[in-house]
């Protein structure tokens, strides 16, 4: 049965990028969940973005593929924006809320250097923060890393700023018996940061081959990482950053 409303939103807690196959990548952040769609997908959801109208993107699926029957496309479409509905990645109108699925972010961390027991205290505060805010909805984990960058932060963190925090955290993460990857070390790096009154971008972003999820965070425009690290692949494109 097709769905009787013609007009959908992509809600603003969702932030999309496209790559160069015509794959959208998405992060809700709202949950804290990453979603892909393939080419046809893809074209589907970026015309619903650009319009909201769901005739408009069986048309363009049906230009594309003449050969399959509309009624099939009517079918295959359907289904697809059911799902998009379900996942929170589209609403029929502002006041529905719904809940997605998806993929969380989580990439080992690696080594780090050594840093000042002053540094090394506030870090593990910093990092126990992190574990414990992350359980929270993840909107709310945004808003609590802008509110404290607004509130601590008196400028802009430089690499080197970055570096200190940075490999502070990943050294006392290795002893902290609980769940420690790349969410919980870069968001605790930004707030260890903002106690030294430092405002360090946190940043999400997804790499296509193969396809995985990745935070880090950033100054001066460029990734910050601890100086024992691997480099942050380049092929990791940046989606969103608090």
């Amino acid at each position: 049965m097709a769905l009787s409303m013609p007009a959908f939103i992509v809600p603003e807690e969702v932030n999309t990028t496209t790559n160069e196959s015509g794959r959208v990548v998405a992060l809700n952040t709202r949950t804290g969940q990453w979603h892909t769609l393939n080419e046809t997908g893809g074209m589907i959801f970026r015309e619903l973005k650009r319009s909201g109208d769901l005739e408009l993107a069986l048309s363009s699926v049906a230009h594309e593929f003449p050969s399959i029957p509309l009624s099939e496309i009517r079918t295959d479409v359907d289904r697809l924006v059911s799902d998009l509905l379900t996942r929170g990645l589209l609403v029929p109108s502002p006041e529905h809320v719904w809940h997605a699925g998806g993929t969380p972010v989580a990439l080992p961390s690696r080594q780090s250097g050594d840093v000042t027991a002053i540094r090394r205290v506030l870090a593990t505060l910093c990092l126990l923060a992190a574990i414990a805010i992350l359980r929270l909805p993840f909107r709310t984990t945004i808003r609590f890393a802008a509110a404290v960058k607004r509130m601590l932060a008196r400028r802009t963190a430089t690499r080197s700023d970055g570096r200190k925090s940075v490999s502070a955290v990943h050294q006392v993460g290795r002893s902290v018996p609980l769940r420690v990857a790349c969410l919980e070390t870069s968001l605790a790096s930004v707030l260890l940061c903002a106690l030294y009154g430092q405002a360090l971008e946190w940043c999400f972003g997804h790499s296509l081959d193969p396809i995985a999820f990745h935070s880090w965070v950033e100054a001066d425009g460029e990734p910050v990482r601890d100086p024992h690290d691997e480099p942050i692949d380049t092929a990791y494109k940046r989606i969103f950053a608090v």
